[in-house]
C-alpha cells in the first residue's frame, strides 16, 4: 500500500511539474503576441491591400484602354492615390498603385483591405 501512495505521489509531482511548464510557456507565447501586436503599426496590423480577383489587370491609365499586365490573385497592392474616371467592373473609382509588377492603376472593385489615400 506504501509504494502505491509514493507512485501516486510521484505522478502527481510529474504531472504537475508539465502543467506548470506549459502553463508557464502559454503566457509567454500570449504576452509575446499581444506586444507584439501592440506595438506593430496600423497597416500591419491589418494587413496590405491586395488583388481580390481571379486576376487583377494592371491598366496604362485611369481606363480600360491600356492593358499592361494581369496579376494572380493576392498579389499584394500598395496604394498610392485615387481618381474617378473611366466606368469598368460597375465603378469609375481607379487606384494609381505600386506593385511587384510596376506602377500603374487598377479598378477599385479588383482592390481588398483597401487603405486610406488621397486624390491624385
Amino acid at each position: 500500500m506504501a509504494s502505491n501512495l509514493h507512485y501516486i505521489r510521484f505522478v502527481w509531482g510529474v504531472m504537475m511539474m508539465w502543467f506548470k511548464r506549459a502553463a508557464t510557456a502559454i503566457a509567454a507565447t500570449a504576452g509575446l503576441s499581444a506586444a507584439t501586436l501592440a506595438f506593430a503599426p496600423a497597416a500591419l496590423a491589418y494587413g496590405p491591400s491586395y488583388c481580390n480577383s481571379s486576376t487583377c489587370t494592371l491598366w496604362g491609365s485611369p481606363s480600360p484602354s491600356y492593358e499592361i499586365f494581369e496579376m494572380p490573385r493576392f498579389t499584394p497592392i500598395s496604394m498610392r492615390c485615387w481618381t474617378d474616371n473611366a466606368w469598368w467592373d460597375g465603378t469609375n473609382r481607379w487606384f494609381y498603385v505600386d506593385t511587384i509588377y510596376g506602377r500603374d492603376w487598377v479598378n477599385a472593385n479588383q482592390v481588398s483591405n483597401q487603405t486610406r489615400v488621397g486624390h491624385c
